[in-house]
């Protein structure tokens, strides 16, 4: 059933034009940015855009003015990410996912209660969980940093038509303290 949701939204999803998600996305970063959990943390946890997903770019933007840290995703393993400070400008490397991430020598940084993190998601339920690509790396980093992040904003960011009724959790998924859509 979950592999069922994941292609029916990520085929809905990959329909939107560049143009749309742009538009969607504005509304979302918006959004995030306005929640008191955004001005209360000090780093931000994001991902790095990829194919149709929300576009956080304007979010990071914003955060950097806004002087916080921002941490991106990096894969270390198979199934194993760990985040790294990004700076404004600066170059960022192609994974084997062709996504976006920084290089192994950037900063390492360990979540804490002042974080926030965006996570993305192809679908979330009304309970916070989430239908991902099935990897399980925002999975197995949480259960990693399980009392770092317990506390930390976990927002989950998805088009609004991505919001399903039941994700059917696994014992070992996370929910996110909040879904934002547009």
């Amino acid at each position: 059933m979950k592999s069922e949701l994941r292609d029916q939204f990520l085929k809905r999803r990959n329909e939107l034009s560049s143009a749309e998600i742009a538009e969607l996305s504005e509304e979302i970063c918006e959004r995030v940015v306005n929640l008191p959990q955004f001005s209360e943390c000090d780093t931000i946890f994001a991902y790095q855009s990829f194919g149709s997903e929300v576009d956080t770019t304007l979010l990071i933007e914003h955060a950097w003015n806004a002087g916080k840290a921002v941490c991106i995703p990096r894969i270390v393993a198979k199934g194993e990410m760990d985040f790294r400070v990004i700076e404004h400008g600066q170059p960022l490397e192609l994974n084997a996912y062709g996504i976006l991430e920084p290089s192994e020598k950037s900063e390492l940084v360990i979540p804490n209660e002042r974080s926030m993190f965006i996570v993305p998601g192809i679908a979330f339920d009304k309970r916070g969980f989430r239908i991902g690509y099935g990897a399980g790396f925002y999975d197995v980093y949480f259960a990693k940093f399980e009392n770092s992040v317990k506390s930390a904003a976990k927002v989950g960011v998805c088009f609004d038509f991505c919001v399903v009724e039941n994700a059917f959790p696994d014992a070992h998924d996370v929910p996110m303290s909040m879904i934002v859509t547009n």
